[in-house]
């Protein structure tokens, strides 16, 4: 990274966030915040800046990741095939996937799940304080679900057949919260792509999600529901989690409780690993999979999410070998290809929505006087080409909170 006290940006295209067509101007960051933007930064505020010639390019907020896994083990440097190394291999990994988010415009990440939560604790410290390159990170618990054995095991039995266990999920969030996550994930569907048939199972209790749910707020940390089936949304909303996965099966109730809590939540559908799973996986998938079906039904319930004001943000479960990190920009993509997001509405989603999920809304997430310089200068016009910002050599640079991690050639 190369530390400066100021930067200007000149000569760019200033798309800010909130989905306005871009402008011309010029953007000074002082410190960590940006403290200008204007046609003409006056010469006595420019005088020490370091200058970037932006030639006429782009110049967006950092982008965010809402659906992060930086220790499933594979980026588009490195392949891991079986996920079973070392728990010393893998605090490495995450730090690396941590570099390579950054390297490629991820500027903050909200965390799906990590088997090892207290690695990602210190990874989330590490990349604060700037000695290991990283977005700014929210993070998360591993995925409880029902059975709760250990992180990485699930069979997703479902509920019947179990008496119901309110304390232990009580248990699981407070331990998590005392490991110092920031938000813990629970399963509260199974998932057809990991065993066969169980996206539609619901594997937790109402009155088992209440518990996690007070706990949560008694410990000040937030609540992610992994949601295929339309039961478990349902479930998600009216025990106020937070974060919704993604919401596959939804229904005409599931959707209503949604648009009534629109203001308090938000849904990540994960486009990306539906489409690895569909087109680049190593084998064929069976039909027990769904991975059909859930393409399908993905694809209708999202645009109805939009039409209800319902906050969709991109994170496509990136990190599997078929589906690595460093691809997470082609969500942005699927949501204009798959959704109808025009690209304005995609990198709205990736930036403003972005900071709101990250809880930072008031300083993270858009182009703005007072807000952190976490920013993006493209080498082109994602509004006209989406696609170029999964090219990384059309990022020329990359800020995040006033320091350059990448600086134009």
């Amino acid at each position: 990274m190369t530390p400066t006290f100021s930067t200007l940006f000149t000569d760019v295209q200033v798309f800010d966030g909130t989905g306005r067509d871009p402008f011309r101007a010029e953007v000074l960051v002082e410190g960590n915040r940006i403290t200008a933007i204007t046609g003409n930064v006056p010469h006595d505020r420019r005088a020490q800046a370091r200058v970037i010639d932006g030639g006429g390019g782009t110049l967006l907020p950092g982008l965010v990741d809402a659906h992060t896994h930086l220790g499933f083990g594979s980026t588009v440097e490195h392949r891991s095939l079986r996920r079973d190394e070392p728990d010393e291999e893998k605090a490495l990994l995450v730090a690396h996937a941590g570099r390579v988010l950054l390297d490629h415009g991820i500027t903050s990440a909200y965390s799906g799940g990590n088997r090892l939560p207290r690695t990602e604790v210190a990874a989330r410290k590490a990349f604060a304080e700037g000695w290991m390159p990283g977005p700014r990170l929210k993070a998360a618990s591993w995925e409880g679900s029902a059975g709760m054995v250990e992180p990485g095991v699930y069979d997703f039995p479902g509920v019947d057949g179990r008496a119901s266990d309110p304390d232990q999920l009580a248990r699981f969030v407070s331990d998590m919260a005392e490991l110092g996550v920031d938000i813990v994930k629970l399963s509260l569907s199974g998932e057809s792509a990991v065993v066969q048939g169980t996206s539609r199972i619901v594997q937790f209790t109402d009155e088992e999600v209440a518990a996690a749910a007070q706990t949560a707020e008694k410990h000040g940390v937030w609540l992610t529901a992994h949601a295929h089936a339309a039961e478990s949304v349902k479930m998600a909303v009216r025990h106020g989690i937070r974060a919704v996965y993604h919401c596959t099966f939804a229904d005409e109730e599931a959707l209503d409780l949604l648009e009534a809590a629109r203001d308090r939540v938000f849904v990540a559908p994960t486009p990306g690993i539906i489409h690895a799973n569909l087109y680049e996986a190593d084998s064929e998938p069976e039909p027990g999979m769904e991975v059909e079906a859930t393409a399908e039904a993905v694809r209708k319930v999202v645009p109805e999410l939009v039409r209800r004001g319902i906050r969709v943000v991109p994170g496509g479960d990136y990190g599997f070998a078929w589906n690595p990190v460093g691809r997470n920009l082609r969500d942005l993509e699927l949501f204009v290809d798959w959704f109808g997001f025009t690209p304005a509405e995609a990198l709205r989603a990736a930036t403003r929505y972005g900071g709101e999920v990250m809880g930072m809304g008031d300083e993270l997430g858009l182009i703005r006087e007072g807000f952190l310089a976490d920013l993006v200068l493209v080498d082109g016009d994602p509004l006209a080409d989406i696609r170029m910002l999964q090219e990384r050599d059309r990022l020329a640079a990359i800020m995040k909170d006033g320091t350059l991690h990448k600086a134009p050639a």
